[in-house]
């Protein structure tokens, strides 16, 4: 061998370890980090914050949105919002019909319970249109969220096949989380979020995020104090800019920001091949004052033109009040209404993807005062109260009738008017002096009053009433939700003897938990013992769709009974003794049953078996009596 042919050699071993060297050193980082990854994927770091998680024990069947899912967009506050349960079968029906809904608070139903939102007011309405189609309504709406969240949304939802979305969405652009002037922000920057929620998937990305958050805690409290934990409403510790006039760099921001995050929920569920429906945008105008008033460039004071506005209205000049009141609105710099310039983009958008809007200022205009939208359908600045909620869910009634969606022709005899819901809702005392708390707690702090002044709204509250009480506690404690604070009025009201105002309860925790069968069998219940059963058997048959349950089938099998529906009522009664053998009330009326069908001797075997479980149970000894003589 030569010198060069060694030489050569030499160099070609020394390229080869430079590249071993070279690919170890790039391999580290990446073997470091994917050990990383699947070590705290494999302790849960975090939780899991995937959007769906399967359900538990009975509802093993179906999925239900993870309610840690918030902690994605809410990586600075210690309680993150969470969206409500609705469970949805994993299997879906083959001639099912699913809707996801998404938004804020107002599509959320704050300030009330999942029975007043108006997706479960929009459910029933549907599934009295189609009653042998299964519809799925499932409410993803949380606090607090802008259309950051929808879009992040999107791939996993789509998974899930839904035939449909609705969105009502658009108030929370500016301080939602992730917004543009959000205390919950990485950056205004479209490009530079969607890459930050992409990397949170990661646990270390989590894992990063949470400790330079904590670090930041620190130095905070080190340099700076320790940090106030003065009781504020989630609304004030999300604002991060107070003040942004309109059309100032900010404002066009958020416009540009909610116009891209719609477009790209759109294109996603146009490529799915999954319908939209969304809401455009209402706010109270006319009895809210705006709340920072600065004049900016050649723009007024938003002040100055709310009392401009005022003038025409006690004038009578209507068409100008209301024109100048929305011009006031979107002139107010703290950006929690939306101005028109949002349902603007809302009609451009839907327009661009071939979209329908369901008009929801439209229908709320049309039962204001002299069309100007105020505090008889809004309870603060934007939530609606009961019966604006009944107008957001008619207005998306309506728009998806037009549009034909769910099936070509909708049969109009089964569509009652929307006033006919309202009635016979399940909507207590409960829930408007639970609702009247919120509101109360809400306009205590800022920007309803000032920054400096202590919400002070509950230190003096004093609970007179039963109904006082309930509400009271599922405000202010933490393990008493609004459902568990009506079970508990509900059983109350039935150990007083009150089956009327249990029976209230319960129909309004039906409209809340409409998954669970218990409602439905504890409201067909309390109609019994108030003797209402054609009532209470419509129920008890709405409740078989939820669950088979041995009261639902003994009660139905009873009221045929006792109608004289006989040949109805044996199978149902033996469906029922199968499942519950030993349940007195089934047996009884089994055998009396049998007895008026001529089956004497399955009668008796029946009647001997109930005397061994209870042989004092009321009306057998006139049984077997009644069975001798027919010997």
């Amino acid at each position: 061998m030569t010198a060069q042919d060694s030489k050569a050699m030499e160099t070609k071993q020394t390229s080869k370890r430079l590249f071993v060297m070279w690919l170890i050193t790039i391999s580290l980082p990446v073997v470091f980090f994917g050990g990383l990854e699947s070590g705290l994927r494999f302790l849960d770091y975090a939780g899991k914050s995937t959007l769906f998680i399967p359900a538990r024990g009975e509802y093993a069947d179906y999925y239900v949105c993870n309610p840690r899912v918030g902690r994605r967009y809410f990586f600075n506050e210690q309680f993150a919002p969470r969206p409500g349960i609705d469970l949805f079968l994993k299997e879906k029906p083959e001639n099912g019909y699913r809707i996801f809904v998404l938004g804020g608070s107002t599509a959320a139903g704050y300030p009330y319970g999942a029975n007043i939102r108006f997706s479960t007011i929009l459910e029933e309405r549907l599934r009295d249109v189609f009653p042998r189609k299964p519809i799925e309504v499932v409410n993803m709406a949380m606090t607090a969220v802008n259309t950051y969240t929808l879009l992040d949304f999107m791939d996993e939802l789509l998974v899930m096949k839904p035939d449909l979305l609705l969105i009502y969405a658009g108030h929370n652009e500016f301080y939602g989380a992730l917004g543009a002037a959000s205390n919950e922000s990485v950056g205004r920057t479209r490009w530079l979020v969607k890459v930050y929620l992409r990397l949170q998937r990661f646990k270390t990305f989590v894992l990063l995020r949470n400790t330079l958050g904590s670090v930041k805690s620190w130095l905070a409290g080190l340099f700076y104090g320790a940090a106030d934990h003065s009781p504020t409403t989630l609304m004030q510790r999300l604002v991060g800019e107070q003040t942004i006039p309109y059309r100032s760099s900010l404002y066009e921001k958020g416009l540009e920001q909610f116009e891209g995050n719609l477009q790209d929920i759109f294109k996603k569920a146009r490529k799915a091949g999954v319908r939209v429906v969304i809401g455009d945008l209402v706010s109270n105008v006319r009895h809210l004052r705006p709340f920072v008033s600065v004049a900016a460039g050649d723009f007024p004071a938003a002040g100055e033109v709310y009392q401009e506005a005022r003038s025409y209205d006690e004038n009578g000049e209507f068409d100008k009040a209301k024109e100048t009141y929305c011009r006031a609105k979107d002139l107010d710099a703290l950006r929690f209404r939306a101005s028109e310039e949002c349902n603007d983009i809302i009609y451009r958008v839907a327009a661009e993807f071939d979209a329908a809007v369901a008009p929801v200022k439209k229908h709320f205009e049309q039962h204001a005062s002299e069309g100007i939208i105020g505090d008889e359908l809004i309870l603060d600045h934007l939530h609606p109260n009961v019966d604006g909620y009944f107008l957001m869910a008619e207005a998306f009634f309506e728009t998806m009738r037009e549009q034909s969606l769910i099936a070509p022709g909708w049969d109009a005899r089964k569509i009652r008017p929307v006033e006919f819901y309202r009635r016979n809702w399940g909507f207590t005392a409960l829930d408007e002096t639970y609702a009247d708390l919120a509101i109360k707690i809400l306009k205590g702090g800022w920007p309803f009053q000032p920054a400096s002044a202590p919400n002070t709204v509950m230190s003096g509250y004093r609970p007179t009433t039963l109904v006082d009480s309930a509400a009271f506690e599922a405000i202010l404690e933490e393990k008493l939700d609004l459902e568990h604070a009506r079970t508990q009025l509900a059983e109350t009201y039935v150990h007083r003897g009150d089956f009327g105002k249990a029976f209230e309860e319960y129909r309004a925790l039906l409209h809340m938990t409409p998954y669970k069968v218990s409602p439905y069998l504890k409201t067909a219940d309390m109609l019994i013992r108030l003797q209402k059963y054609t009532s209470a058997l419509q129920l008890l048959h709405t409740s078989l769709k939820v669950r088979k349950t041995p009261f639902a089938l003994k009660w139905i099998g009873i009221i045929y009974l006792r109608t004289g529906r006989l040949q109805d009522a044996t199978p149902l009664l033996e469906m029922a003794m199968k499942i519950a053998p030993r349940d007195p009330e089934v047996l009884y009326n089994l055998s009396q049953a049998y007895a008026l069908n001529g089956q004497d001797d399955n009668a008796r075997s029946i009647s001997r078996r109930l005397e061994d479980i209870d042989p004092n149970f009321r009306g057998l000894a006139e049984s077997s009596k009644d069975m001798a003589n027919s010997k």
